[in-house]
């Protein structure tokens, strides 16, 4: 029987964290399998586990098939566990947000030999695909018909599979998610919580739908979320509610949409689904958590938030400068920022967690003056819990990113060439490279600026540790 280990390597940053959960990217991968392949599929995490111990049962297992799930924050780590797993004779398969943007370049690079640890790649979402390459790896049989498959023939020739036909507003995995392979408990033991998830014992997540509902210039800047949007059909919304309530005691369940608030009739939609799965349940109704936007926090959302039983959101407020907000393509106001996070307060909804950006184009002294006010606002009103303050970071797929390519073509064309063919990077010369060239105030001030929100808010997801340089 095929054996098979998904993996999500150890990042180089965000480690610290408000929340300990699975990622659900390689549950949904291993979900998408037949269920006796799923017995003998295992889920080694790095969140709760060490590169060193994934290594040890890597190489104890020997896996007919080890999948990688890759971000760019992880990618080092997952060649590295890669470049040991070809040496113990597994088969190597990489997919992920990493894979999807940059596939071309990593393709470019197997041909030449510099990443001969891999063997296929897998760009978009690869349940529709897993199952099929798995078979025909097993039973040795010709893998032209994987959809969507990068890989090189016998002959070192790229060969790129036509892509599974997809539909933009249903997920692809028509099939409930499977935990059985996750141990939920030691993820229990590393959540944080604090205000009305002070008490949770169980936390675990779901999605209702994938991707950002954002496009073109309504796009934040900075973010390289995918922007398809499919909605996860309600039936398959109960069944992962029900089973993770029933069959694995989860009293917290969080919503990781990219933007759960977006609409309210799919809001509706999944209040409804998640009501019938725990009817009748002798147990206590979860809890739940979302991601959320402030311009999109009404009353009539706040009521199916209730409904809903979410006590704590994720809002990305950015900036406390309006000027800010605008060059980010927020669409929201520092006002709005405020009414909403006073809304949510008045109907006993928490912010469990809030993104703030540091160094957006454009950025001068008076915008983080800007910031620094709207933070003592946030703490007069008292019910956000933690931040995330970070630098911007011009990741590949963002819309920073390929402006920072465009003026390094004209002001550094070594270095724009550099990361041009690079699949690699070094995330602090990343953003430096976006501060030296779009920020009025040297990263150090935005340094000091991070440091000292974490004076009034607990830092919720620290994603970047600058190193000093001698």
């Amino acid at each position: 029987m095929v054996s098979i280990d998904i993996v999500y390597p150890p990042s180089e940053s965000g480690n610290e964290n408000y929340s300990s959960e699975p990622p659900l990217g390689p549950i949904a991968l291993g979900s998408s399998l037949p269920k006796e392949i799923r017995s003998h599929t295992r889920f080694l995490d790095s969140t709760i586990m060490g590169i060193e111990e994934i290594e040890r049962l890597l190489i104890e297992r020997k896996a007919t098939i080890i999948a990688f799930s890759c971000t760019t924050f992880n990618y080092p780590a997952a060649l590295r566990l890669a470049t040991m797993a070809k040496q113990q004779g597994s088969v190597v398969v990489m997919g992920g947000i990493h894979i999807t943007y940059l596939w071309d370049r990593i393709i470019a690079k197997m041909e030449t030999g510099e990443r001969p640890m891999i063997d296929y790649l897998l760009p978009g979402d690869g349940e529709p695909s897993f199952y099929q390459l798995m078979r025909a790896v097993a039973e040795e049989i010709s893998i032209n018909d994987v959809p969507g498959l990068v890989y090189l023939d016998g002959k070192g020739k790229r060969i790129i599979n036509a892509p599974a036909p997809l539909s933009r507003t249903v997920d692809p995995l028509l099939a409930p998610l499977d935990y059985s392979a996750i141990n939920l408990g030691a993820y229990a033991k590393k959540f944080h919580g604090s205000g009305n998830l002070a008490h949770v014992k169980m936390p675990a997540g779901i999605w209702t739908q994938r991707g950002c509902v954002y496009s073109g210039p309504r796009k934040c800047t900075f973010c390289s979320i995918p922007e398809l949007n499919p909605k996860r059909p309600a039936n398959l919304v109960y069944e992962d509610v029900r089973s993770l309530v029933m069959n694995y005691g989860v009293d917290h369940i969080r919503i990781n949409d990219g933007d759960f608030t977006a609409s309210p009739r799919h809001m509706e939609n999944v209040a409804r689904a998640v009501r019938n799965a725990v009817l009748g349940s002798m147990k206590p109704p979860p809890v739940f958590h979302c991601f959320a936007r402030a311009d999109e926090i009404d009353e009539k959302r706040v009521r199916i938030l209730k409904s809903l039983n979410v006590v704590s959101v994720f809002i990305g407020y950015e900036s406390g400068s309006d000027q800010m907000l605008r060059v980010m393509h927020k669409n929201t106001t520092c006002k709005q920022n405020l009414e909403a996070t006073q809304l949510l307060k008045d109907n006993g909804i928490d912010v469990a967690c809030a993104g703030i950006v540091l160094g957006a184009e454009g950025e001068t002294k008076k915008t983080l003056d800007d910031t620094r006010r709207f933070i003592h606002d946030l703490k007069d009103i008292g019910n956000t819990c933690s931040l995330v303050a970070t630098p911007s970071i011009p990741l590949p797929g963002s819309p920073d990113s390929k402006k920072l390519q465009l003026v390094l073509e004209e002001r550094d064309p070594v270095k724009a060439k550099e990361l041009r063919e690079a699949d690699i990077f070094d995330i602090q010369e990343l953003t430096e490279l976006w501060n030296h060239n779009f920020c009025s105030v040297p990263i150090a001030e935005l340094i000091d600026v991070s440091e000292e929100i974490e004076k009034y808010f607990k830092i919720g997801i620290r994603l970047l540790r600058f190193r000093e340089k001698h």
